[in-house]
C-alpha cells in the first residue's frame, strides 16, 4: 500500500481555509469514455436493458478524486496544475482522508412488519463501491463491456492505456454526502421547492450565475425536522431512517443538478491528512510568500511541508527545494 498520494490543483488559497476538495461526477470527467462501457451489436435487449437499471442506479450516485502515485510528471503539472503555476498536495494515507463518506444503509419496506428494514441486497451493492477508500486505476486497451457488469467498480476504475502515465488513483463519493455543492441559479428554486421551510436555505454567489450551497447541513436538517415527529422503529436506527429520507427525496434532485458539468460536489479533507503542499515552478513570489505566511499561520495546517518546485539543470524533470 502507498504511504503517500498527490493531487494535481490550481492554486486556491481558500481551500487552506475551508479544505474542500472537488469530486467530478459522470457529466465532469474529462474522458469521454469514462463510465459508458462497450457492447456488441450481439448483446441482447434483456443485457442492455438489465445493464441500464444498474448504471442508473451506479454512475450517476457517485463523483470521484483523482490522485496519483507521482508528483513530478510534466504533463500533469502542464494539465493539472496551471501550467506549474498550481501546487500538488501531498495526503499522507496512513491518516484518515475520505474513510467517512461512506453511502447510506439502504433500506426497503416489509409488508410483513409494515415497516423500515435494512436492504441486505443493495447494501452488498453498495459495500462493492468501497466508497470513501483509495482504489489503484487500471489501464487497458478494450472498454469493460456490459456482458461484465455484476461489478459496477470495474467501470469505475478501467481507463484507455493512453492515460497510464497519470499512474492514477480514485476515491469515489457519493453524492449524497457531499459537504457543499457549487451549482448554476438554475436549479435553486428546484432545491428550495423540496424543502419543508427554505428559511434555513442560504446560498453565496461565486460569480457567472453560481451559488455555493452548504448542502450537507441542509439536508440533514430537513431529515431531522422530517423525523422529529415519525421515528419509531425497533430495527432501523434514527441516522439509518433520516439518510433514508434523504435518500428517497433528494437523491434524484442531486443527480438532475449533477447532469450540468459546472455543477462542483466538495468534500471536505481533514487537515492532519495534508503533508506537504509543492508550489510548482511557476508560481509567483508573491503567490508563494502569501501561501508559506498562510499555512504557517494556521493552527490546522501548520504542521504541514512546503516545497518549491525548480527545473533541474541537466534533465527534463523538475526538483523540489524545502521552503519550511
Amino acid at each position: 500500500m502507498l504511504n503517500k498520494i498527490y493531487k494535481y490543483t490550481p492554486l486556491r488559497f481558500d481551500f487552506f481555509d475551508n479544505l474542500l476538495l472537488r469530486a467530478s461526477q459522470k457529466y465532469a470527467l474529462n474522458d469521454p469514455f469514462e463510465l459508458r462501457p462497450s457492447h456488441h451489436s450481439e448483446t441482447n435487449s434483456i443485457d442492455i436493458k438489465h445493464f441500464e437499471e444498474l448504471s442508473n442506479a451506479s454512475y450517476f450516485d457517485y463523483a470521484v478524486i483523482s490522485l496519483s502515485e507521482t508528483n513530478n510528471n510534466l504533463l500533469m503539472w502542464s494539465h493539472y496544475a496551471d501550467q506549474h503555476k498550481g501546487i500538488v498536495i501531498e495526503f499522507d494515507t496512513s491518516k484518515p482522508l475520505f474513510e467517512s463518506y461512506k453511502d447510506f444503509t439502504a433500506l426497503r419496506f416489509d409488508e410483513d412488519i409494515e415497516g423500515e428494514i435494512i436492504d441486505i441486497e443493495e447494501n452488498e451493492r453498495r459495500e462493492n463501491i468501497k466508497a470513501g477508500c483509495i482504489q489503484r486505476v487500471r489501464y487497458n486497451s478494450k472498454r469493460p463491456n456490459i456482458k461484465n457488469f455484476e461489478n459496477i467498480l470495474e467501470h469505475f476504475l478501467i481507463k484507455s492505456e493512453e492515460w497510464i502515465y497519470e499512474k492514477e488513483h480514485r476515491i469515489i463519493l457519493p453524492l449524497l454526502t457531499a459537504d457543499f455543492i457549487i451549482t448554476h441559479e438554475k436549479f435553486l428554486d428546484k432545491i428550495a421547492f423540496t424543502l419543508y421551510d427554505d428559511e434555513y436555505f442560504n446560498r453565496t454567489s461565486v460569480g457567472n450565475s453560481m451559488y455555493l450551497i452548504d448542502i450537507k447541513n441542509l439536508l440533514n436538517r430537513e431529515g431531522e425536522r422530517y423525523l422529529s415527529e415519525l421515528y419509531e422503529s425497533p430495527l432501523v436506527s434514527y441516522e439509518e431512517t433520516k439518510n433514508s429520507f434523504i435518500e428517497s427525496i433528494y437523491q434524484e434532485y442531486l443527480k438532475e443538478i449533477s447532469e450540468d458539468p459546472r455543477t462542483i460536489f466538495l468534500y471536505k479533507t481533514p487537515p492532519e491528512s495534508i503533508k506537504s503542499i509543492y508550489l510548482g515552478c511557476r508560481v509567483s513570489i508573491a503567490d508563494r510568500d502569501k501561501l508559506m505566511k498562510k499555512i504557517t499561520n494556521s493552527s490546522k495546517l501548520s504542521h504541514v511541508n512546503i516545497y518549491q518546485a525548480i527545473t533541474s539543470p541537466t534533465r527534463f524533470e523538475l526538483e523540489f527545494q524545502l521552503l519550511k
